[in-house]
């Protein structure tokens, strides 16, 4: 194998050749140069050049990978608000207030829920107002019968007392002799008459009920055999207290009137047509009257003429039985 020569040992004998040339015996002129005087003999002794041990070239080292830096947190995103719009100023709007509905309360535990208002109900119009004390007299007829009848109207404040009182006349006294009475007693409300006690006595024989309105029951107690029950709701009148709650509830409202109403022995609902004003010729003169008929023709046929300019007081009524006979009463006097 041959010795390959290195690099920097030829530049240094390149180097010495130079030298030698330039200090030896090699002379260089140029023409415009002197020839300078002669410099004295050099001994030049060529020598050997040391051995330089070569250099052990090192192993790169191995690479260590570098750590790996911990993955950077994403930057806290700011929220930045944009800078206000100076804008125009616009005209105010109109805000139309609307009614929502409230959210359900929720009670506590081991509290109560709160009470619910109960819807209003409608405003009822004011009661006519009648004198402290009435006295009604009529004429009655009854086929070839006649007989009178007084009717006695007593308000004390919140209460009331009514008593009816009739007995026949002239030739059918001698027939029919006795009296025929009613008395009805209760309460003045709102909405008018509320009865509590009725009496009912046919010549030897009475009757008497108690009207309970919170419980909505009538209980009756005849003279003869066991008390008998009788349940209603709303508002209930009897066969006398009726005349007066037409008198203080005139005129009406509708052109149909409902009313149940207890006759003595049992428990009707009846239904009133309002049939309008009639002019009416009695004992005490023309009348404006308000003329109501009954409906129903289960009890056989019933009206009533309510004078206008009276306190609304019945001045005349009519009755038919299922023989289609006829009771009439007609107005006779009204103190005061």
């Amino acid at each position: 194998m041959s010795r390959r020569i290195r690099p920097w040992g030829l530049a240094l004998v390149g180097s010495l050749l130079l030298h030698a040339a330039l200090f030896g015996g090699l002379r260089w002129e140029l023409p415009q140069w002197r020839e300078p005087p002669e410099a004295p003999p050099l001994d030049v002794r060529l020598a050997t050049a040391p051995k330089v041990a070569p250099k052990p070239v090192e192993a790169p080292a191995a690479r260590v990978p570098a750590p790996k830096p911990p993955p950077a947190r994403p930057p806290a995103r700011v929220h930045l608000q944009p800078p206000a719009r100076v804008a125009a100023p616009e005209p105010e709007p109109i805000i139309v207030p609307v009614a929502e509905p409230l959210p359900p309360t929720v009670a506590e535990p081991g509290e109560s829920a709160p009470e619910v208002a109960a819807p209003a109900e409608p405003e009822l119009p004011p009661l006519n107002v009648l004198p402290p004390r009435l006295d009604l007299r009529y004429r009655l007829s009854y086929g070839i019968a006649s007989g009178q009848q007084t009717l006695v109207w007593v308000n004390e404040g919140e209460r009331y007392t009514l008593t009816s009182v009739a007995a026949a006349t002239g030739v059918a006294g001698m027939f029919y002799r006795g009296h025929f009475a009613q008395t009805s007693r209760g309460r003045i409300t709102t909405k008018g008459l509320q009865p509590e006690e009725f009496w009912d006595q046919r010549g030897k024989k009475h009757s008497r009920a108690t009207f309970d309105a919170g419980q909505g029951l009538i209980v009756l107690v005849p003279d003869k055999g066991a008390p008998r029950q009788f349940s209603f709701e709303g508002e209930v009148q009897d066969a006398l207290s009726l005349f007066f709650q037409f008198a203080l509830t005139a005129p009406p409202s509708g052109e149909q009137l409902a009313y149940t109403v207890f006759n003595g022995k049992k428990l009707r609902n009846y239904r009133y047509e309002v049939l309008g004003e009639v002019q009416l010729d009695t004992r005490l003169g023309a009348l404006r009257t308000l003329h109501l008929k009954r409906a129903d023709a289960g009890d056989g046929r019933f009206e009533i003429w309510l004078a206008i300019e009276r306190y609304y007081l019945p001045v005349r009524m009519q009755r038919s039985d299922e023989g289609d006979s006829v009771m009439q009463l007609d107005i006779d006097a009204i103190t005061p």
